[in-house]
């Protein structure tokens, strides 16, 4: 498929978004009272969005528990994210919902009765048309701008463009009396029989990115083919991570290094589960902006993160041992929100971070955690 026409597809998508349930959004509004909030303890959460969004999410389960008891949680997640959603621990129940078949999404959605459900949506019409539909007795969701997927919430909570996801995602608690924002938190399984284990000290590598236009926000693979020189000259070992999708570039990056027996791929061959226990273990991560980065965040590992397109601001690592990198400010650099704002031509922004910048970066983080010169 062309770059033309996918960005005409996607294009249409959303505007079919806002055409179908957009127009449904507002017939619902017109004829239903806005609810108030009662003293709820069955809370439901919408997570169909990334895998970064899910982890970043996770601070909305760990704010209700540590706020109102007794309580029931329910998480409602996508075949996506469901994975993720597993590493968020302390809920009662996931359901998954089948997203792309909108009578058997909306049975899962009407499966469960519930005092409350939050919506972390933040442009998507159809997911508001869910949780409108959805057997909640009050329900809260964002006020995005330009997006009218607001209309039919009992509370609809301001979006905004100019802080971090973390803050608005604290404001959807707004709304619920007794509730104090408390940080992302993970839940991760002890190791099995599965589990590879690696011989240290070794550097996580994370190079692929996913969603819209996901390669304008990758690293070039000659960079990182150079980044593994140079960390191997320094007797790490590398651990290149991806989905299956992300097997081939992986492949390619540990090409020249195939003889060395401490270059590894495990794109497509691990659980998330299993990767999480990788990257605690390792000495350093370097990852794109996507949702393994928002992982090693949370979990405050090493990390050096990658940003071009996406804004440090908006979608910056959360861990106080992460480190940020950005090309200098340009027209084409950290200026994506939702994800969707890319002007009609190739951004190449993330070709401008020097792979010596990142060595250096890296380096800094073995410095300062004990690990190899």
């Amino acid at each position: 498929m062309s770059t033309t026409v996918f960005l005409r597809r996607i294009g249409l998508l959303r505007g079919a978004d806002l055409l179908v349930w957009g127009f449904a959004l507002l017939a619902i509004s017109l004829f239903r009272r806005r609810r108030s909030v009662t003293e709820g303890r069955d809370v439901g959460l919408m997570m169909f969005e990334t895998i970064g969004d899910t982890v970043l999410a996770s601070s909305l389960v760990n704010s209700l528990r540590t706020s109102v008891t007794p309580l029931s949680i329910t998480l409602f997640v996508s075949s996506g994210n469901r994975d993720a959603a597993g590493l968020i621990g302390n809920v009662d129940r996931i359901i998954e919902v089948p997203l792309t078949r909108p009578w058997a999404a909306v049975r899962a959605m009407r499966s469960v009765p519930l005092d409350v459900l939050i919506d972390i949506g933040q442009w998507p019409r159809w997911y508001a048309f869910l949780c409108a539909v959805s057997r909640s007795r009050f329900t809260i969701g964002f006020a995005t701008p330009r997006q009218l997927r607001h209309l039919a919430y009992d509370a609809a909570v301001p979006h905004r463009g100019d802080v971090h996801e973390l803050v608005n995602l604290a404001r959807l608690l707004s709304p619920l009396p007794g509730v104090s924002p408390r940080p992302p938190r993970l839940t991760l399984p002890a190791p099995d029989s599965t589990f590879p284990v690696f011989a240290a000290p070794y550097v996580v590598l994370h190079p692929g990115a996913g969603g819209f236009r996901a390669d304008e926000r990758e690293w070039p693979v000659a960079h990182w083919r150079q980044l593994v020189a140079e960390l191997v000259a320094r007797g790490l070992g590398v651990v290149v991570s991806g989905s299956k999708a992300d097997s081939g570039k992986a492949a390619e990056i540990v090409r020249d290094a195939a003889l060395h027996e401490r270059v590894v791929s495990v794109a497509g061959e691990v659980t998330l589960a299993q990767l999480c226990l990788i990257m605690k273990n390792a000495a350093c991560i370097v990852a794109v902006n996507t949702g393994v980065m928002h992982i090693a965040g949370v979990l405050d590992l090493p990390l050096v993160a990658l940003h071009g397109p996406t804004s440090r601001r908006r979608w910056g690592p959360t861990g106080t041992r992460s480190v940020a990198l950005a090309p200098a400010p340009g027209p084409d650099t950290e200026f994506l929100n939702l994800g969707f704002e890319y002007p009609p031509y190739r951004v190449e922004c993330m070709q401008r971070i020097g792979v010596d910048v990142v060595v250096a970066a890296v380096q800094r983080q073995l410095d300062a955690n004990g690990g190899a010169r």
